[in-house]
């Protein structure tokens, strides 16, 4: 599994569970997995705010296991999934940021048909429990910053 270490303790702690969420923009769908791919945490559907959020953290937290055993991957979805892994971030959670044509690639190699959020969460699972997920990249709020405050310098040069 690939992966992204959150804090600054580079120990690798055995991952003990997998946690798939599918972003939207008003919702995300997440559920959760251990890696001889059993389904601990049906998919549920929470709103895309701090609020919601707080119902898969409470879930997650209620699993035996620290946040640094638990690998929480999404896909990259724009700017709708940045708070929610920041957030997760901060609280320790392993992380990895897929690509959608990744994610999408692996559904359709599955022979899956349907397509809905709580199906693409288990899919964003599946696909860190396989052994083929590529780590992408979420820029830091320092970095996004700088990158808006240019775009804006950018105009008054002449």
């Amino acid at each position: 599994m690939s992966q992204t270490t959150s804090g600054s303790s580079q120990e690798e702690a055995p991952i003990k569970y997998v946690c798939g969420i599918d972003v939207g923009s008003q919702s995300c769908a997440g559920c959760v997995c251990r890696p001889d791919k059993s389904v601990v945490i049906k998919p549920v559907t929470f709103a895309n705010a701090k609020e919601g959020w707080e119902v898969l953290f409470e879930k997650l937290t209620r699993l035996d296991a620290v946040p640094k055993q638990i690998l929480i991957g999404m896909e990259a979805t724009s700017l709708y999934g940045e708070n929610l892994y920041q957030e997760a971030q901060v609280r320790g959670y392993q992380l990895c940021l897929l690509h959608p044509g990744q994610t999408h690639q692996f559904h359709r190699q599955q022979g899956l048909r349907a397509k809905t959020d709580r199906l693409d969460a288990m899919t964003i699972a599946k696909v860190l429990l396989s052994g083929e997920a590529r780590a992408g990249y979420v820029r830091s709020r320092a970095d996004h910053h700088v990158s808006r405050m240019g775009s804006f310098a950018y105009p008054l040069e002449r």
